[in-house]
């Protein structure tokens, strides 16, 4: 098991800027966990877009494209007021998974797979 950190509030920004760029277009599944309920699973193997967190507003964010090439479109999920974010990863490579706890209670959990493939 890979060992977890956590991230320092200040950090955040700047961190999840770095994992954006690096990791653009890698395969991201996303899961919400709420209580005692079974994961729901809210994207699976997309690519993505943007993993993010906004100090004025207070909201972590993480966009991901969905639909084929001709009508490609964006997911966001957002994770208002978040209290704690956690890594799996002590460099910007995949695999990684980042989980985010809101205010609310309920954790995402956000599995970056892998690295995107460039074509030659």
């Amino acid at each position: 098991m890979t060992p977890q950190r956590e991230l320092a509030h200040e950090a955040w920004s700047e961190y999840l800027d770095a994992v954006s760029k690096e990791l653009l277009h890698a395969d991201v599944s996303i899961e919400i966990i709420q209580g005692a309920a079974p994961p729901m699973i809210e994207a699976r193997k997309l690519a993505l877009q943007a993993v993010a967190y906004d100090r004025r507003d207070d909201v972590f964010e993480v966009a991901v494209a969905r639909g084929g090439p001709n009508l490609p479109s964006v997911l966001r999920h957002m994770v208002d007021h978040p209290e704690r974010i956690v890594v799996d990863s002590w460099t910007l490579l995949a695999p990684m998974t980042i989980l985010v706890d809101g205010r609310d209670g309920v954790r995402t959990v956000v599995k970056i797979a892998a690295q995107p493939e460039f074509g030659g």
